[in-house]
């Protein structure tokens, strides 16, 4: 089997998905599917939807859509649960072994950018399976929290959920995906798409991947079994259903202190972020959309307008609330860094600055990185900050983030990430060698010999 990752319509010439012809003049004898750069939409050549079962008279499943060509066969375009159920099950012909080495090799990009604490934001039970395997054989360098599908494991959940790691690993709640990706005209708006690129019908505004009746049960089941569940939503008709459903759930059960958690929310009205606050929800969001797909959303997506407020750190600020800021890899790269200056400059690839004032200074983009997300899954006592108590997790930069051009920040490299006080992550290269030789400025002299000696094993 060969699976492509990482294309990108947006980016290509002809702004359209690849099909399943272009994919059978690469071979029409192996099954071939390439993934979106969303993750929420799919390519498959002939042979992958024979193997798929999927053929013109397969009708469309429920939350999701089978492209068609003019003579109503699949043109190899496969969105949400139609592109999901045809992926799954050719991954899983790669086995424990092939799941173990995609975990490994993805821990060890995440610590390479600088991560000592990741989320898998919608496990199986077969990846948690593989993340305790990786970690047992001494391959996870860093702690990984589970958050399976709730929709499809409960029994995993139930007898999982944990605020303690065994090893590296803990499943830390449930995971709810209400609908799809902004830049794949997927996510669920409460308008119709500024001038989507495609064949869409008049006023399309995208669709959810499930009804709001599994919704509330999800959200409901959660509240019931006191866990916590993480939404994604990207749309503001996904965050409408998620709001409706959480102040349902708060009514019938209270607040038992369960921390929600939106993911993403691309698309948000103010009333959403009010909304939010109410509920107690924190938010993660999205900023480094900013510069990917930026210009799309303005010329596509939402529209000059709208596409000011995508991912808006400014709003939550305003309202004093914390936030997060993720990468979603695969869809990006777990670039810290590229990260840390989307969240503060908000500059497209083309250079264009997208919603002014919804930037953010440098140490509230590195709180969003750090704190802030420590307190969003129930680690604020033990991790987000160096001080006496907490763990030994910190990275050494290449400069001080706080101190150099903001519009430089993408620039900034991570020369060393240490885990527990130990090196996980240590850059090659003559600048990481001649940074590490000069000794860290500390202000916190009471923990300055903790830092020094992590330093000194460093350097050695």
């Amino acid at each position: 089997m060969i699976i492509g990752f990482g294309y990108d319509n947006a980016q290509l010439k002809e702004l359209r998905h690849p099909t399943r012809e272009d994919l059978d003049a690469v071979s029409a004898e192996y099954p071939i599917m390439i993934v979106h750069q969303s993750g929420h939409l799919g390519v498959a050549n002939s042979k992958a939807l024979e193997m798929a079962g999927i053929n013109a008279s397969t009708e469309n499943p429920a939350g999701g859509v089978i492209r068609r060509d003019s003579n109503g066969e699949p043109n190899g375009v496969l969105e949400e649960y139609a592109f999901f159920t045809t992926l799954v099950p050719m991954l899983s012909e790669l086995g424990p072994e092939g799941l173990q080495a995609f975990a490994a090799a993805g821990a060890k990009m995440w610590a390479q950018f600088g991560y000592t604490t990741a989320q898998d934001g919608r496990s199986s039970g077969s990846v948690v399976e593989a993340l305790k395997a990786v970690d047992q054989a001494g391959k996870l360098p860093i702690d990984v929290i589970a958050f399976p599908d709730v929709l499809e494991a409960k029994d995993s959940l139930e007898a999982n959920v944990s605020n303690d790691y065994t090893g590296h690993v803990r499943v830390g709640g449930c995971k709810l995906t209400i609908d799809g990706s902004p830049q794949g005209f997927t996510a669920l708006r409460d308008r119709p798409y500024y001038d989507p690129v495609g064949d869409y019908p008049e006023g399309y505004a995208g669709y959810a991947a499930v009804t709001m009746e599994q919704v509330q049960d999800a959200v409901n089941w959660c509240y019931q079994h006191d866990m916590q569940v993480i939404t994604h939503a990207n749309g503001e008709g996904a965050s409408d259903m998620l709001i409706d459903a959480l102040k349902s759930a708060q009514q019938t059960y209270g607040d038992p202190g369960n921390r929600p958690v939106l993911i993403h929310g691309q698309f948000l009205r103010e009333d959403q972020v009010d909304s939010y606050k109410e509920l107690g929800v924190f938010m993660s969001l999205f900023p480094m959309h900013t510069f990917y797909w930026g210009d799309w959303h303005r010329d596509h997506t939402v529209g000059p307008v709208n596409a000011e407020n995508i991912s808006p750190t400014g709003w939550v600020r305003a309202r004093d609330m914390m936030f997060g800021s993720h990468h979603d890899a695969p869809v990006a790269f777990p670039d810290s860094m590229r990260i840390l200056d989307a969240t503060v400059t908000r500059r497209t690839r083309s250079g264009d600055i997208l919603g002014p004032t919804q930037r953010v200074d440098v140490m509230t983009a590195l709180k969003a990185m750090t704190l802030w997300p420590a307190w969003q899954q129930f680690e604020e006592n033990s991790k987000g900050s160096i001080e006496k108590g907490k763990v030994a997790d910190f990275v050494i930069l290449s400069a001080d983030p706080t101190a150099i051009d903001p519009e430089t920040l993408d620039q900034l490299q991570v020369l060393m990430t240490i885990k527990d006080g130990e090196v996980v992550y240590q850059a090659n290269g003559e600048m990481a060698a001649n940074a590490l030789r000069r000794p860290p400025l500390i202000a916190d002299q009471e923990n300055a010999h903790h830092l020094l000696d992590a330093w000194h094993q460093g350097v050695n």
